[in-house]
């Protein structure tokens, strides 16, 4: 089993990320010193896939998920997938993933009118018990 597995299947065991983990998926991130759009997915990965989430894991994956993100000052349709991954895939949308989306629409240089609705729908939208349409 590669690290990657290693470090989902210990800090996914209890489904909840602990500040004690954090230092073990900082170190999976920051392994090959550049943050590129694998350690999004780890990342997004752990994220949708915790039910709860420590503060110091929100302080690690926001920074990682914009410079990723922005690396070009947009936002493309491939980073557009992972955030709406992350925002939807739990079940609940936290206030600092709403809040991540204003900063990160301020910050970019370019944005696309799919960009705006994403953040328009999401910022809208309630925190759990929502219906993305569909039957």
């Amino acid at each position: 089993m590669s690290q990657l597995q290693n470090v989902l299947q210990h800090c996914l065991q209890d489904r909840k990320i602990t500040k004690d983990e954090v230092a073990a998926i900082r170190w999976q991130v920051e392994e090959d010193g550049r943050l590129d759009i694998e350690d999004v997915k780890f990342l997004v990965t752990l994220l949708t896939e915790a039910t709860e989430v420590c503060a110091e894991f929100d302080a690690l994956f926001f920074p990682v998920l914009k410079e990723v993100v922005l690396h070009d000052g947009r936002i493309g349709q491939d980073e557009q997938f992972y955030l709406l991954k992350m925002l939807y895939s739990d079940g609940c949308v936290r206030e600092s993933e709403r809040e991540f989306l204003v900063h990160l629409r301020n910050e970019a240089t370019e944005s696309s009118p799919e960009f705006d609705a994403l953040c328009e729908t999401a910022l809208a939208t309630a925190d759990v018990d929502w219906d993305l349409g569909g039957k």
